[in-house]
């Protein structure tokens, strides 16, 4: 359906087409030493959906699993050289965006994870985004999800006060 189309997919045939102009070895530097330490990195965002159930995410929530699964098994088959290519995802929490608009109930699902998460807050895109500069850089790190929720997805039980 249109939501794994969109949400994971499309992230194999982007990475198909990028492999290319990623895959290490392709400049013309001569630079072997700074290639050694450096590989390219394809960062895509999930959410906590994929692992858990959250009312009002229907079929979003298999596409999320899809596209972490999808995460994996790029990293895995693009990870050893010749390509050198990291692959990773970012488990945002809830952030007002476009796609959210369509999501019934977001409001309650941002109120309950600034009730609940660890940090009594939600995150901002400001952080996600630098959760995804930190992984394009982290040359050890592949085939993970961050999340970047302020602990949301670490709590369990009700809410103390």
């Amino acid at each position: 359906g249109v939501a794994h189309d969109v949400s994971s997919y499309s992230l194999i045939l982007m990475a198909r087409h990028a492999l290319p102009m990623m895959s290490a070895g392709t400049d013309d530097d001569d630079d072997d030493e700074s290639d050694a330490n450096t590989s390219a990195s394809i960062t895509t965002l999930s959410y906590l959906g994929a692992t858990r159930a959250v009312p009002n995410y229907n079929v979003m929530g298999p596409a999320k699993a899809s596209l972490e699964s999808a995460v994996r098994g790029l990293a895995l088959e693009l990870g050893p050289p010749p390509h050198q290519i990291r692959v990773n995802s970012v488990s945002a929490g809830p952030i007002n965006t476009m796609a959210a608009k369509g999501i019934r109930g977001f409001t309650d699902m941002r109120t309950d994870s600034e009730e609940r998460s660890m940090l009594r807050r939600n995150v901002t895109a400001e952080e996600v985004a630098d959760a995804v500069v930190f992984l394009s850089g982290a040359a050890g790190i592949t085939g993970h999800t961050l999340y970047v929720d302020g602990g949301y997805s670490s709590v369990a039980g009700p809410i103390i006060r």
